[in-house]
């Protein structure tokens, strides 16, 4: 704390700007970033000159109706099962005031602001401007840090205020403090590149067709292509490297789309690229047959403003039946203004029938942050599946599935499986049952969203094989980054079998999974009763466990329990 104290007395006014930042003026009726430096890092004055992007969010005019409406449209046994909503439904139903989205983007403009397109849903707006205009906007000052961890990360040093003209119109502010501009979650060994798994290039790892041999992935039974995927990414990619992919492992050539989210930067990134092609490779290796993968570059901002863009302009387009996200922060890293402004357009997502697959976390029960117990986010929202990672092992090369354990190699330095009990989320209907937790046989939470909700292999020396310039061309790479877009090309095979037989699509996946694993005796997962992800942390158990869920899946026998009339 000295150095911190040096540097603050250095180079900024005061020691009031260590004020706790959830603080702020009374009668505030808006969540700021709750996120404060960590100690003993170096603070540096952030330049009046930065670009700066934050997002405003607004409240829903019914959202527990909209709440409602989700979850009846996803409940297999209700009348509105299916009957999903398009953006501008949901903005007439639900959305945002009208008259309160025109005066938030006129008062932006008005002071300067660059503000993202319109959206019907009227939730949330991004705007960008200088840090000097932030800082002066919302009666704050602003500094850098780096952190060994994360990189990059900026902070609000005094409490901010809300602008009087938005009392009453805005209720969170999103980008004004962040741990990470960058937060991917895949996982690559230390040691030597190849393995001794899976029939990849040089030994890189499991072929597509290793996976969809071992977890019994048929191919989609449609006569037609009809399932986009949605990938969120925080920089575009290389369509060389994606060709080379497919052409290597004998797959057709799928169309792939890059989508600037509000102007973001659609270039790739070596901070990122490895995530990337990671995500685009395993949905197209595990359903060929995919129509299109949409990947949604968000570059502007924190990770959170990035993510909340994205779920904004995903919800607004409406195009991907499936979502996938390979990034994540503890939910404290993240702070509570974004936490709460996700699961704000997650509802959106939900009452229109999209699916979001999320990696649970690459560094345990602990989390990013390594101490106590952390979940993760967004992997801990309530209305999205999150996927944790085991080690999968195989009869040999190429075959069928012998065998899984909880993947944990924290004793190595390679990470292991996110998996916990969220602090913000109570516990959703579908994991209660007979009205008790799942969780709590194997030390879960009665009370509260426990996570992952199902699993798959994401162990970075069990891994996948794809091709990535920056890292030398074809590598092994794992993380629950694999596991999460493994999950979301088998659910567009779902989708579009379901399609195929006049079914609408799955939607919110977790109450037919949560059927699967309680109701139907448990067919289609592969129950993991193995390991556990850390000291302190969970132990898998028979049934639910907080390190993978309900396991990882038999895709042959999932498919007629959720493609069922």
């Amino acid at each position: 704390m000295r150095s911190l104290h040096r540097t603050l007395m250095m180079g900024l006014p005061c020691l009031a700007l260590l004020a706790p930042l959830a603080a702020h003026a009374a009668g505030v009726d808006a969540t700021f970033d709750n996120i404060r430096p960590p100690a003993g890092v170096t603070l540096s004055a952030m330049p009046d000159n930065e670009a700066m992007t934050i997002t405003l969010t607004l409240p829903m005019r019914d959202r527990a109706g909209a709440e409602a409406y989700g979850r009846a449209v996803s409940d297999p046994n209700n009348a509105l099962y299916g009957h999903y909503l398009t953006p501008a439904e949901f903005g007439a139903r639900f959305g945002g005031d009208p008259a309160t989205y025109e005066f938030v983007r006129n008062w932006a403009s008005s002071h300067g602001l660059t503000v993202s397109a319109r959206t019907e849903a009227r939730i949330a707006l991004s705007v960008t401007g200088t840090a000097r205009q932030m800082a002066a906007l919302f009666h704050t000052k602003l500094a850098h840090f780096m952190t060994r961890t994360h990189g990059e990360g900026w902070s609000a040093l005094m409490p901010p205020r809300l602008p009087n003209e938005l009392f009453g119109r805005v209720n969170g502010v999103v980008g004004l403090s962040s741990n990470a501009k960058y937060a991917p979650l895949f996982r690559l060994p230390s040691g030597p590149r190849a393995t001794n798994v899976g029939t990849g290039v040089n030994g890189s790892g499991y072929a597509p067709s290793d996976f969809r041999t071992a977890y019994d992935v048929p191919a989609q039974k449609s006569a037609t292509q009809t399932e986009v995927v949605g990938i969120f990414e925080e920089a575009g990619y290389k369509p060389t490297e994606i060709t080379k992919f497919e052409t290597t492992y004998g797959l057709p050539n799928t169309p792939v789309s890059a989508v600037s989210v509000d102007g973001s930067s659609t270039a790739p990134n070596s901070a990122v690229d490895l995530e990337v092609v990671l995500d685009i490779d395993t949905v197209i290796g595990q359903n060929p047959d995919v129509k299109q993968v949409l990947v949604y570059a968000s570059t502007n901002g924190s990770f959170s403003n990035q993510l909340i863009q994205a779920f904004n302009v995903i919800g607004q387009a409406n195009a991907a039946s499936v979502i996938n996200i390979s990034y994540g922060l503890d939910e404290n890293q993240q702070g509570a203004s974004a936490v709460q402004a996700e699961g704000a357009a997650l509802v959106q997502l939900q009452t229109q029938g999209q699916t979001v697959f999320v990696s649970a976390g690459d560094d345990g029960a602990g989390g990013r942050e390594g101490t106590g117990l952390n979940a993760p986010d967004p992997g801990s929202q309530p209305l999205v599946t999150s996927v944790g990672g085991t080690t999968m092992n195989t009869v040999s090369a190429g075959g069928a599935w012998q065998s899984e354990v909880v993947w944990n190699d924290l004793s190595q330095g390679y990470g292991a499986t996110g998996g916990g009990v969220s602090d913000v989320w109570s516990i959703p209907t579908w994991q209660i049952v007979n009205g008790q937790s799942i969780a709590v046989a194997n030390g879960g939470s009665a009370t509260m969203r426990n996570v992952p909700d199902v699993a798959a292999d994401a162990d970075p020396l069990t891994p996948a094989s794809v091709y990535c310039t920056v890292y030398g061309g074809w590598i092994g790479v794992g993380g629950t980054s694999l596991a999460a877009p493994l999950w979301a090309g088998w659910a567009s095979i779902i989708n579009a079998d379901r399609v195929a037989k006049g079914l609408p699509r799955i939607g919110f996946v977790n109450p037919v999974l949560y059927k699967g694993g309680v109701k139907e005796a448990k067919i289609g997962f592969h129950d993991i009763t193995s390991g556990n992800n850390g000291s302190p942390g969970f132990t898998a158990g028979t049934g639910y466990d907080n390190d993978t869920g309900f396991g990882s899946v038999d895709v042959g026998k999932l498919i007629p329990i959720a493609t069922r009339k």
